[in-house]
């Protein structure tokens, strides 16, 4: 008897958690029947923890909905349980990537109450899809530098060489962080590691032609002004009520980080290897990197809203250096 209770409270606790990952627009019953080849009543009996979800229905569930039963058992073992997606050398896996950051941002669109806090190093990946023409270069970017996919080492960047499919998916990835409520923490430095990204493919010939690395400056800018202006309104989009917070940290962050609340669940995402992250729900892990972030935005001085003067120092930094940048280019 008491086996069974133990069983219950844990199946409870995860299914209590199940509840609040799938958007309240799913029908969790109809999706745990049609996954698991039962009939809704047999899934509903599962959902009301009248009958034990065996160890294969468990992960079953836990794949297909990305979810780990660590988050369970977080608050008994100081072990933590990270998902990945493997990028190395494989143009596959990128898109598989870029298609998984889609559909978790689609997730917490939809959630109630949901909040990102992103303390960046360097521009968000959501933000860098901001213009197609930026989009197409941080795209060959990583796929070249970063993740050394065979294809693209021989090739130079011009517009044509990022496939339609995946300027649609950055398209889709930008406009949809838009819908969503966020606080970003920058340096002066954030914007900067792109600026170097293009000179440095400028000096290593790998433009085809001189012009686009001006053009994708000029892009750069246009981003710049696009974060001004949200900061200045503390909302990213008329659209929807996204609500936009801007800190400068003078001290350095280190890595790119993202603490995700939706309903109630926390997800932390710690990035490896400059692109790829490592997500976890794990709530005491959740709950350090959410205590660090709040402790980082202390120290960091509020540059949106009414911060006017710290935002016009703030941006005036970057549009000097990325001119500065256009100008070497000019020149060389």
């Amino acid at each position: 008897m008491s086996d069974k209770k133990s069983a219950f409270e844990m199946q409870e606790l995860f299914i209590k958690h199940l509840k609040n990952t799938v958007p309240a627009t799913v029908s969790l019953a109809d999706d745990i029947a049609d996954l698991l080849k039962i009939s809704n009543d047999s899934a509903y009996r599962r959902l009301r923890n009248e009958t034990v979800l065996s160890l294969d229905e468990t992960y079953k569930i836990c794949k297909h909905y990305r979810i780990s039963a660590d988050a369970i058992f977080s608050k008994q073992t100081n072990a933590v349980t990270f998902n990945y997606i493997k990028l190395t050398d494989s143009a596959e896996n990128f898109e598989s990537y870029l298609l998984s950051l889609e559909n978790q941002l689609k997730q917490i669109s939809k959630a109630e109450n949901a909040k990102i806090i992103y303390a960046a190093e360097e521009i968000p990946i959501f933000h860098s899809f901001h213009s197609e023409k930026l989009s197409a270069f941080k795209l060959f970017y990583w796929q070249r530098s970063v993740l050394n996919i065979k294809e693209y080492q021989t090739k130079k960047f011009d517009w044509d060489v990022i496939s339609e499919k995946l300027l649609q998916i950055a398209h889709n990835i930008h406009n949809i962080y838009l819908k969503i409520p966020s606080t970003e923490i920058w340096t002066v430095d954030t914007i900067q590691t792109t600026v170097k990204q293009i000179e440095y493919y400028f000096e290593s010939g790998a433009f085809k032609e001189k012009e686009d690395a001006i053009t994708i400056l000029n892009e750069l800018k246009q981003l710049a002004k696009s974060i001004n202006r949200y900061a200045e309104e503390e909302n990213k989009s008329e659209k929807s009520n996204a609500t936009f917070g801007l800190y400068n940290s003078d001290l350095v962050i280190g890595t790119n980080c993202i603490h995700v609340t939706m309903n109630e669940q926390i997800v932390s995402y710690i990035s490896f290897n400059t692109l790829n992250s490592l997500t976890t729900t794990n709530q005491q892990f959740c709950e350090e990197i959410e205590h660090w972030m709040k402790n980082l935005i202390k120290k960091s001085t509020l540059i949106s809203g009414v911060a006017e003067k710290q935002r016009f120092q703030f941006f005036n930094k970057t549009n000097k250096s990325i001119d500065l940048a256009i100008e070497r280019i000019k020149n060389y």
